[in-house]
């Protein structure tokens, strides 16, 4: 009989939710959304694996490079180990129907596809009811809801007014250390 796993996650959009753009400023530092790094180091790493999900359109259309992404992300799993707290994985869809060259097509993996969920569950066993989806678009959170997982708004970045599609998340809250803290106290108050 297989065991129903109990693992539990948070994965986080990147850019809207914890830094301003996936891009490095000219110091070479990710340019953070106040209180992203605080918000991160409340996750208590026993309950919650952490996973960035994220669309990269702008690698798609060639607005960005997939090299300096890659030191994006870098520099961010520096900072975040720096700051004691582990990232999981970074899942990341460099592809759209309208890409240029090889970036050009359709992924499971392009929120607002659930397969990025569906991927981490697979890799990391993990139980897709007891997870969690902060986002600041109604991508997130249709991607979070088609994933089966609970879906949290915040009002930084695109906060919702993106106008893709017609959604209601579980949660909206003004920013990524609220929706830290509306998950903690929902743990809590089911251990009671």
């Amino acid at each position: 009989m297989a065991r129903i796993p109990d693992k539990q996650a948070i994965f986080l959009e990147l850019d809207g939710v914890l830094a301003e753009r996936p891009s490095l400023t000219i110091d070479g530092e990710v340019p953070y959304l106040p209180g992203a790094l605080e918000a991160l180091s409340r996750i208590d790493p026993r309950v919650f694996k952490v996973f960035i999900a994220t669309n990269r359109e702008d690698i798609a259309m060639g607005q960005l490079r997939d090299r300096e992404f890659k030191k994006f992300c870098d520099r961010f799993i520096r900072d975040t180990s720096d700051a004691g707290v582990r990232i999981a994985k970074i899942y990341s869809c460099p592809y759209h129907p309208k890409g240029r060259q090889r970036f050009r097509k359709d992924s499971v993996f392009r929120k607002p596809a659930p397969g990025m969920f569906k991927m981490a569950q697979q890799e990391f066993d993990l139980n897709l009811a007891r997870c969690w989806m902060i986002g600041h678009t109604t991508t997130d959170i249709l991607a979070g809801s088609r994933g089966g997982v609970g879906t949290i708004l915040v009002e930084t970045g695109e906060g919702g007014n993106d106008g893709a599609y017609l959604v209601e998340p579980h949660q909206t809250v003004a920013n990524v250390l609220q929706a830290i803290r509306f998950i903690n106290s929902h743990e809590v108050s089911l251990r009671c």
